[in-house]
C-alpha cells in the first residue's frame, strides 16, 4: 500500500505521517525538504529556484520507487506539482515537472490535511499565510483536476489517525 499525505506546509503532515506509519507498521518516506534540501542550503519557499524544484521532484520520485512497499509518504509528488505551479517562472520547466509527476502518481490512498490552525514558524518554511492559503487552494484544485480520490482528515494528530485507520479498515 502506498499512502500519500497531502496539504500545504504547516498543516501537520509530518507528525501525522510518522504516527500513521508507526501505527500501521509501514515504511516512512520522510520530508526531503527538511531532511535533505535545507541542509544542502537550498532555498525552500515562494522563491524556490527551478533547479531546486526539479531536484525535489526527482528525489521524491526516487524515494517512492526505492522504498519497499508498503509506505507512508510525508510529502509526495503531488506536493511538488502544486508548489511548482506557484513558484516556477519557466513555463517549460513547469510543464516538464507536470508531465513527469502525472506519469508517476500511483498512490493507493491520499489523505488531505486542510489548514486548521496557525503555522508554527520553524525558520525553514515560509511564514507567509497568504502563500500557505494559495498552496492549500491550489492543492484542492489540483486533486480535483487530476481526479485523485482523497480523504480529508481534521482535528488533532490523534483524531486524524483514528479517522485514517477507520477508513483503511
Amino acid at each position: 500500500m502506498k499512502i500519500a499525505i497531502a496539504g500545504a506546509h504547516g498543516v501537520g503532515k509530518s507528525s501525522f505521517a510518522k504516527e500513521l506509519a508507526k501505527r500501521m507498521n509501514l515504511n516512512y518516506i520522510p520530508d526531503i525538504v527538511r531532511e535533505e534540501a535545507v541542509p544542502k542550503g537550498f532555498v525552500i519557499n515562494e522563491n524556490t529556484p527551478s533547479e531546486v524544484q526539479l531536484w525535489l521532484v526527482f528525489r521524491q520520485w526516487e524515494l517512492e520507487q526505492i522504498t519497499p512497499e508498503s509506505w507512508v509518504a510525508d510529502k509526495s509528488l503531488l506536493d511538488y506539482l502544486v508548489y511548482g505551479k506557484i513558484v516556477l517562472k519557466e513555463k517549460d520547466v513547469e510543464e516538464l515537472i507536470e508531465k513527469i509527476i502525472k506519469r508517476n502518481i500511483g498512490y493507493d490512498q491520499v489523505f488531505y490535511l486542510p489548514i486548521e490552525f496557525p503555522m508554527e514558524s520553524d525558520g525553514i518554511r515560509s511564514d507567509n499565510e497568504d502563500f500557505r492559503k494559495e498552496v492549500d487552494c491550489l492543492y484542492k484544485e489540483t486533486l480535483k483536476e487530476l481526479g485523485i480520490k482523497h480523504i480529508p482528515l481534521s482535528g488533532s494528530v490523534e483524531q486524524r489517525i483514528v479517522q485514517a485507520l477507520e477508513y483503511l479498515k
